[in-house]
């Protein structure tokens, strides 16, 4: 059996693996993240990483938001990274309905 071919992202192979791990190690295994914004745009340039994380239950304080970007930033090399949540049992808020829409799902 072929391996799935990556995501059609600008990243890395090794940045996809390091957001996927980051994400699953903060919000368990369950998390969706979606890569959305010019990076989900394989015939733009340059950009910042802009993540969609839906996790399970309710969203997450900002204070994890934030603290979590900052590990998948020193990850990315000091790349900016914008990590929006979503908890699953929580209503999505317009950001959140144009990254499930246009976002890539990794």
């Amino acid at each position: 059996m072929a391996a799935a071919p990556p995501p059609p992202v600008r990243l890395r192979l090794e940045e996809i693996a390091a957001v996927k791990r980051i994400v699953a190690e903060h919000f368990g295994p369950e998390a969706e993240v979606r890569v959305f914004g010019s990076r989900a745009r394989l015939d733009a340039r340059g950009g910042d990483l802009d993540l969609h994380v839906r996790v399970p239950g309710e969203t997450p304080p900002l204070s994890v938001e934030i603290r979590v970007g900052n590990v998948l930033e020193k990850a990315m090399d000091d790349r900016h990274v914008d990590l929006i949540l979503l908890g699953s049992a929580d209503p999505p808020r317009r950001i959140d309905e144009v990254a499930l829409e246009m976002g890539v799902l990794l």
